[in-house]
């Protein structure tokens, strides 16, 4: 015989069962948030001519493992400039593929 409350405890579960689904799925889409573009954390490192920066990063999931040193095309002079970064510098910056290079879309600075 069903105890009375036991509704409850169901209800509980399946709250917590997608809770947990929308959990994963957000942590997937901050990595990787569509095909072909990654979100990756680093140290900026140093600026080569107006679009290009050599950063030391981290893994980035579904795409390489951790780098020493390595340099990424940025999408415009602007876009590097208004993120006025200084060597030693932690970053986050979105990268995109194209068919020949790695493109930063989005560069932050982090606290």
């Amino acid at each position: 015989m069903r105890r009375a409350g036991s509704w409850k405890v169901w209800v509980l579960f399946l709250f917590l069962l997608a809770g947990l689904g929308v959990g994963i799925w957000g942590t997937l889409r901050a990595v990787m948030p569509a095909k072909g573009v990654y979100r990756v954390t680093g140290v900026y490192k140093d600026r080569w001519g107006e679009t290009m920066i050599l950063v030391q990063h981290e893994p980035v999931p579904g795409l390489m493992e951790t780098m020493e040193f390595m340099s990424f095309f940025v999408e415009s002079k602007e876009l590097l400039d208004g993120a006025k970064l200084n060597k030693g510098d932690r970053i986050r910056f979105t990268i995109k593929q194209v068919p020949d290079k790695l493109l930063i879309v989005k560069i932050e600075k982090l606290p």
